[in-house]
């Protein structure tokens, strides 16, 4: 099973907060095993990104092709974000869907599901070029095939008050999620909160104790291992390692960092341009008590990628083009523009320092290195049958556990089978 999501000073609610170079050369076949001659007009979708940073870029990338390829045109429409999954299903079901289309995962999942989108990993030959995370994102259950191109990630690192967390004589950072509930006791035993938040389905992925959300037709994130983290949290919570926020809306990636930035608890998780688009700016005071490391276990991935319509009339010029625009060129541009975003290419990810921005203060340069080396291993959370209203309901739970109002188990239980009561066949 293959998941979803996205962050930036906490990336995480980037699938809706969409962001606020060109290439040349010769020959006229596609990488791509799509048959048929690169030629004709497509229609190439972006959502939320015509605007002065980034319409210069586009309209180089689309004149790049067409110089490339004399026989095709392209013509970029961009989509404004709201109401943009409504948009691309009238598309749909109007037989108007473009041939090459920004999509997140979710709503490449509805596509999919309808017949509408290419199958990559049979018409690409190189599919095996792009962050391995990204290409599993657009796989999904009960579906054979990838549907998308990787094109703009996010990841979270881990960021720590060191000067708290020796306040409860730990003089480290913790390494693993283990080693922080550990540390969350000695620091609780020294009147110092680890936590503002209450632990979700999808942080409880992250940290290893889900597999998955949803696999095989049912929501399976009851497992014991989850139901153990949510009690420990219920133990800790008693001893004041975890704040009264965290129980207030069950604690957003927002009020976390809120918090850590008034030195009110010891941990936050946010993505990788923390340091100088949030720390620097809003609580310079906190830099040198700050020490940033790689996220846990199996650290979350934020993805937007590039899909083709499998109804396009030039398939052949569709396949193309989305290579194209997602090629390791095309993506160190379109990031350079977009801070605090990776690219979808496994060799635009080994030198960070090839897109970052100059980092203001020493500490965002570590996070840079740390968040591209994690790239690599990271994944997406969630799924594409599990929606925000499944995962509030079952934070709300798990906030009574943590409370000791029901235990882990129960709480978690309740979480599937709301899930699986809700859930869109």
């Amino acid at each position: 099973m293959k998941h979803r999501s996205l962050a930036v000073v906490g990336i995480a609610a980037a699938a809706s907060l969409v962001l606020a170079g060109c290439t040349g050369g010769g020959g006229d076949t596609t990488a791509g095993n799509s048959s048929g001659e690169i030629s004709g007009e497509i229609t190439f979708q972006t959502w939320s990104l015509k605007n002065e940073k980034f319409t210069p870029y586009f309209e180089n990338v689309v004149k790049a092709f067409e110089d490339k390829y004399p026989d095709t045109k392209v013509k970029w429409i961009d989509q404004p974000g709201d109401g943009y999954e409504d948009k691309i299903l009238q598309q749909a079901e109007s037989g108007e869907l473009p041939d090459v289309i920004n999509l997140p995962p979710e709503y490449g999942y509805s596509l999919a599901s309808a017949g509408q989108l290419e199958d990559l990993s049979s018409a690409s030959k190189i599919i095996d070029e792009y962050v391995e995370g990204g290409v599993e994102a657009y796989q999904y259950d009960g579906l054979e095939g990838s549907y998308a191109f990787p094109w703009y990630l996010g990841t979270e690192l881990n960021y720590w008050n060191t000067d708290l967390l020796k306040k409860g004589g730990v003089n480290e950072p913790p390494a693993t999620f283990e080693d922080t509930l550990e540390a969350a006791q000695k620091l609780a035993d020294a009147g110092v909160p680890m936590f503002s938040s209450v632990p979700s389905p999808k942080m409880l992925q992250i940290v290893g104790a889900v597999d998955d959300i949803f696999k095989d037709g049912k929501f399976v994130f009851n497992t014991p291992e989850a139901a153990e983290v949510v009690d420990r949290y219920a133990e800790l919570y008693k001893d004041g390692a975890v704040t009264a926020e965290a129980l207030q809306g069950a604690g957003t990636s927002n009020s976390n960092i809120n918090n850590f930035n008034t030195g009110g608890v010891a941990w936050t998780t946010a993505g990788p341009n923390y340091i100088d688009k949030d720390l620097g700016v809003n609580a310079p005071n906190l830099l040198p008590n700050v020490a940033v490391t790689a996220g846990f276990g199996n650290p979350p991935l934020f993805v937007q990628g590039i899909s083709v319509s499998k109804n396009s009339k030039n398939a052949a010029t569709a396949l193309a083009f989305a290579e194209f625009v997602t090629d390791t060129e095309n993506q160190i541009d379109f990031v350079t523009l977009a801070a605090g975003f990776f690219p979808g290419t496994t060799e635009a990810n080994d030198d960070p320092a090839a897109f970052s921005e100059e980092p203001v203060n020493e500490l965002q340069g570590v996070a840079n290195e740390l968040a591209g080396k994690q790239m690599a291993d990271a994944r997406m959370t969630g799924a594409p049958q599990y929606t925000e209203a499944m995962e509030t309901y079952a934070k709300q739970q798990i906030a009574l556990a943590v409370t000791g109002d029901i235990t882990g188990k129960e709480a978690l239980d309740k979480a599937v089978e709301y899930a699986q009561q809700n859930l869109v066949k």
